[in-house]
């Protein structure tokens, strides 16, 4: 018996599934952020780090990879990650600061932590409601290279072995949430090729973090501080002198589309 055409036909319209085996790495960065939180309930925070750290390295830096290398991108996938980033790079982040912070005052843990919530929720919407068209960097630091600064901070080996280290964090956090909002280039994998320099440092940082995971715990976190603050100053570095003054011409354009938005 022959097939009906009409059904042939619906077969080969079929769209394709919408969730994929890009979407699994997006689980396990989600998998991460929820351990996380789960890790500073119970007021481990450095447990809750390696969490956040795990779901980084082995989901969320993958899952644009992978979807790139199957060819499955789609609306499903990166709305998925972006609410994914959102858990794991604004409330993970904060509620870790919470937990830093309370013993000291739980109202300066509240409000860093509302700090860190609220500056990435703005940076998410003025995204949502007008996309930037510069092709080489985000406009203003990523709430990723933000959440890595902060939980290295508060974790790192070194940094409580300053007198008032706490008190150091205060600036930095606030520095961070402004630059997330500020009209500041930081240089992202679209666009041109990346510098071979660029690509070494990038390389040299997920494989150094991922061999200390394992050999020099008690140290992961000072080498994840000193890699993201070292590319984020030599981020704006990577873009010549014409595509940064094309960057603010692009970035006051959006500023005004942000503005125009109702």
């Amino acid at each position: 018996m022959s097939t009906p055409t009409n059904i042939v036909n619906d077969a080969e319209q079929r769209l394709p599934r919408t969730f994929g085996l890009k979407d699994i790495f997006t689980c396990i960065n989600l998998l991460g952020g929820v351990m996380a939180l789960v890790f500073c309930i119970e007021g481990n925070v450095r447990y809750a780090a390696y969490s956040f750290l795990a779901g980084y390295m082995f989901g969320d830096s993958l899952d644009g990879l992978v979807a790139r290398a199957t060819n499955t991108f789609n609306r499903f996938g990166a709305e998925f990650d972006t609410i994914a980033d959102h858990l794991t790079q604004c409330v993970v982040p904060a509620m870790m600061l919470y937990v830093v912070y309370r013993p000291t005052s739980p109202i300066l843990g509240a409000a860093l932590a509302s700090a860190v919530v609220i500056a990435g929720s703005i940076r998410h919407a003025r995204g949502a409601v007008a996309s930037a068209d510069f092709p080489m960097a985000y406009i203003g630091v990523p709430r990723t290279v933000s959440a890595l600064a902060l939980i290295a901070y508060v974790n790192a080996a070194f940094i409580p072995r300053l007198p008032g280290w706490q008190w150091y964090g205060i600036p930095l956090t606030l520095a961070l949430c402004a630059a997330q909002l500020l009209p500041i280039p930081f240089r992202s994998h679209k666009g041109r090729k990346l510098k071979h320099w660029v690509k070494y440092f990038i390389f040299a940082f997920f494989t150094m973090t991922a061999i200390s995971m394992v050999v020099l715990r008690e140290y992961v976190f000072d080498i994840v501080l000193v890699w993201i603050v070292a590319y984020g100053c030599l981020s704006w570095l990577e873009l010549e002198r014409d595509e940064r003054r094309e960057f603010f011409t692009r970035a006051r354009s959006w500023a005004e589309r942000v503005r125009a938005a109702r």
